[in-house]
């Protein structure tokens, strides 16, 4: 047995390892600890907030930072070495908030990064840390190539940078929400008011802060190649913009913008074609018994077709592509329109200049036509002087293409005959006449499908016994809601229970018997019964076989159908 002198040895060498008063808990670890807990709690705030201005999901980013600190926090607390517990949580925290960083400096502007050289350097010369600042700004939300093909740079100076920013924001906007025509209106210390076109109607979208107005407006002009000191004449330029991830799902479109201005302030005017809308006859819509009729008139080496239809209703899509129907390469193709809606490959296209009231339409048409072109559009029924000149060119034997503003294809028809005046020259080559409007194509993604009416069935010549169902945008009370009580607005559409448009067509195929009784100057009663006769089908009867086919509802037809309709105010999506 010890004896007690070495059980007071022992005693004295473990009253030695303890710790001496006070140093149970060591101040500067504890506040180190602190520093850290506080270091984790700004950041995870910082990343929120941050995520929101470069508009990514926050989501995924918050929990990564924050569920790495918390862990790497208590993993601290567990090592027995203090030291060793300091490492670990920088190693882990530190390779989060890293992964973030390299994430978000790649989405912003030069001048906006964070933990680089450039970001030390500012903060060095007394400049503030972006990062926690009011304004971010991201960069290439959109690919764009100005008129000169190049891409422009970002400005470095901040006011600018944001200006820039908002214009990308709007562009990108614009072009996802499938719009095909923008309006912007700026006026003194008022927010930008923004109106989009989108399948056929305007939608009113949150307006930009006015602040940005004059610098985004200058912006714009540079990329479209105008003059951005010139505020109050009308200017108009192009540009190119892409959007995507830079892969076979990126959407690219041509951009038309044009400025003018007023005593109330600026206007600007984006219009985007998109490759989807560079169509040809078998993309714009005909029935399966117009189409390779109206491809077969198109075909004939001459003769004259007229396009007719109200303003808006497609009717430069539709002589687009017609043209596109020829050999551009064995053909020599032209065309003389009021304004090019759309680039068409190699076709020579003519804008046309009243060089200040001293050329007429008519007289440009017949200028062009005598550079004997073997296939001419004309979008316009401008004026007597173009009817005649077409009229006397057709039965020369060239093939023209006419677009005449009408409500139905008898209308275009009278409306070309008396322009002409001679009935035997305005049918002597005639093949055709169409009218058109454009309807939106329900989303197949939300669309209700519900039982109709016999009655309706009957009424439109339209099968009564396959017991098939027609379709219709869904009612605000059909939505499905989230956890919050918010309904689920419909990815594909956007809640408009449409997406995008087709046409319907009314057809007039002339024949020699026809042409006959034209040429006579039969009434146009007599030609509508001769029609029917024929099996010509209505503009609105044509309409409701594409309810019956579940590409429309009953609804969007009489929109579009009715004659008369009064202007409706802009809908806010």
């Amino acid at each position: 047995m010890p004896d007690d002198q070495s059980i007071g040895q022992a005693a004295s060498a473990l009253l030695a390892a303890l710790p001496a008063e006070g140093d149970y808990f060591s101040p500067l670890k504890i506040a180190v600890y602190l520093l850290c807990i506080l270091l984790w709690a700004h950041n995870s705030a910082w990343v929120q907030k941050d995520t929101l201005k470069i508009k990514v999901p926050a989501g995924m980013w918050v929990a990564l930072v924050f569920g790495a600190g918390a862990f790497a926090l208590v993993t601290w607390l567990l090592v027995p070495m203090w030291w060793l517990g300091l490492v670990l949580f920088a190693v882990i925290y530190g390779s989060a908030i890293l992964i973030y960083v390299f994430f978000r400096n790649s989405r912003v502007a030069p001048g906006q990064t964070v933990l680089t050289i450039a970001h030390i350097q500012r903060i060095a010369k007394g400049g503030k840390s972006d990062a926690g600042g009011e304004e971010l700004f991201t960069k290439d939300r959109v690919r764009i190539k100005a008129a000169d093909g190049k891409t422009p740079a970002w400005p470095t100076d901040a006011d600018e940078n944001a200006a820039y920013a908002a214009l990308q924001e709007l562009v990108f906007d614009a072009i996802w929400r499938r719009a095909s025509d923008v309006r912007v209106d700026m006026a003194p210390d008022q927010p930008l008011k923004v109106i989009y076109r989108v399948d056929g109607l305007d939608r009113l979208r949150e307006p930009i802060d006015g602040q940005h107005g004059p610098r985004l407006f200058a912006h714009l002009k540079r990329i479209a190649g105008m003059n951005p000191e010139e505020k109050r004449r009308p200017q108009s330029g192009r540009f190119k913009a892409t959007i995507g991830a830079g892969g076979k799902g990126d959407k690219s479109v041509d951009v038309e913008a044009r400025t003018s201005g007023s005593t109330a302030g600026e206007r600007l005017a984006l219009k985007i074609v998109s490759d989807e809308s560079k169509f040809r006859l078998a993309d714009i819509g005909l029935t399966p018994k117009q189409l390779p009729k109206l491809v077969e008139l198109v075909k004939e080496p001459r003769g004259l077709i007229l396009v007719g239809g109200p303003k808006g209703s497609g009717v430069t899509s539709t002589l687009y592509a017609m043209l596109r129907e020829h050999d551009a390469f064995l053909q020599n193709i032209h065309s003389l329109e009021m304004s090019k809606d759309q680039e068409v490959e190699n076709i020579t296209q003519h804008v046309f200049d009243s060089q200040g009231g001293e050329l007429t339409f008519g007289k440009r048409a017949r200028s062009i036509l005598r550079m004997e072109p073997d296939v001419c559009m004309i979008s316009d029924l401008a004026d007597v002087e173009t009817a005649q000149v077409v009229a006397t060119y057709s039965k020369a034997g060239k093939k023209l293409y006419l677009g005449v503003q009408a409500r139905d294809t008898f209308s275009a028809l009278q409306k070309y005959m008396q322009a002409v005046g001679e009935p035997a020259t305005a049918s002597a080559n005639l093949l055709a006449v169409t009218s058109q409007r454009l309807v939106r194509i329900l989303c197949t993604t939300c669309r209700k499908g519900y039982k109709p009416d016999p009655a309706i069935l009957k009424k439109a010549n339209l099968p009564l016994g396959e017991n098939r169902p027609f379709y219709r945008p869904p009612n605000p009370n059909e939505l499905e809601v989230d956890k919050q009580g918010n309904p689920i607005i419909c990815a594909v559409c956007q809640g408009s229970g449409y997406y995008g448009r087709t046409g319907v067509f009314e057809m007039l195929v002339i024949d020699e018997d026809l042409r006959a009784l034209l040429a006579k100057g039969t009434p146009l009663a007599t030609i509508k019964t001769e029609a029917r006769k024929r099996g010509m089908l209505y503009l609105q009867e044509v309409a409701l076989h594409k309810v019956y086919e579940g590409q429309t509802s009953i609804n969007e037809v009489l929109r579009v159908t009715k004659e008369e309709q009064a202007p409706a105010a802009p809908a806010r999506a």
